[in-house]
């Protein structure tokens, strides 16, 4: 009888270590995040310089389409380049210590284009339709707070929900490969009306795209890779500056363009909102206006 109890609350105490340990893992540990004010710097123009409706040429293919796509949805939180991560959608985030789970407090007064306010009831619709497929489920935890719950551990949670953009977000309105100002965004009006991306090959080939930017018509423009000698000549006179991309693609800015800063490191991640077109040509400057 002594034994049997004796093993008994071996068993009990070895059940509770276990429970105890299991839950210890399932807790949530705060994530650091910057503040993703920062990311959204509002333009500066001059009166009626807001106006601008501009256009640029890049090679079709999935970069230019996510660049796109990036202006008008935005993730909830995004990488820095020195480590760690900001909150762009998200004010807080928080990871299980085992990595199965992520609560995500979303910021409050999010507008989207499509009329409301951001909030996990709309973010739950949204993962919905991919819950089974992708393995997860998306829970409603509050107004502000959605909890995501994984069937397998993923490598980086913060990573794994970096990758979703959420559409409507952004201070732009796609409208295929046209980005139209979203006058309701969270951090103000963007400083150009439209922007038109461009991806037409024949835009690319080399007369038509020496005369885009020996005429100043494009706000920038990806180099083609073949251009003749003699439109090359034309080009250089041109006012544009030349900026080279770590993947090796090379952009034509023009001068005209105030805070057209692109990521050179990855430039599908380039933001668009506090870019605007002045009246005189300036030289690139990757700190000033």
């Amino acid at each position: 009888m002594k034994k049997t109890l004796v093993a008994l609350a071996i068993l009990l105490a070895t059940a509770l270590g276990v429970g105890g340990y299991l839950l210890y893992q399932d807790g949530l540990v705060p994530v650091p995040l910057v503040d993703g004010a920062g990311l959204f710097v509002p333009a500066k123009p001059e009166y009626g310089e807001d106006q601008a409706r501009v256009e640029a040429v890049l090679p079709a293919g999935e970069r230019t389409e996510a660049f796109i796509a990036g202006q008008s949805a935005l993730p909830l939180v995004r990488s820095n380049p020195s480590a760690g991560w900001t909150g762009v959608l998200a004010r807080e985030l928080a990871i299980s210590r085992n990595g199965r789970r992520l609560r995500c407090h979303l910021r409050p007064g999010w507008r989207l284009h499509q009329g409301g306010d951001l909030d996990a009831s709309r973010l739950k619709a949204f993962w919905m339709p991919m819950e089974g497929k992708l393995g997860f489920q998306a829970l409603v935890i509050d107004a502000a707070t959605v909890e995501i719950r994984f069937g397998e551990r993923p490598s980086d949670a913060a990573a794994w929900l970096s990758r979703w953009l959420i559409p409507g977000t952004g201070p732009f309105i796609q409208q295929e490969s046209s980005l139209a100002r979203f006058d309701g965004f969270i951090y103000g009006r963007a400083g150009v009306a439209e922007i038109r991306i461009l991806t037409d090959p024949a835009l690319l080939a080399s007369r038509a795209w020496a005369d885009g930017l020996a005429s100043g018509r494009w706000a920038w423009a990806a180099f083609p890779g073949q251009v003749a000698p003699e439109d090359m000549a034309r080009v250089r006179l041109a006012p544009y500056d030349e900026l080279r991309m770590k993947d090796g693609s090379v952009w034509f800015l023009s001068r005209r363009m105030r805070r057209l800063r692109p990521d050179q490191e990855d430039w599908t991640r380039t933001r668009l909102f506090g870019v605007w077109k002045g009246a005189m040509d300036l030289p690139y400057d990757p700190l000033g206006m």
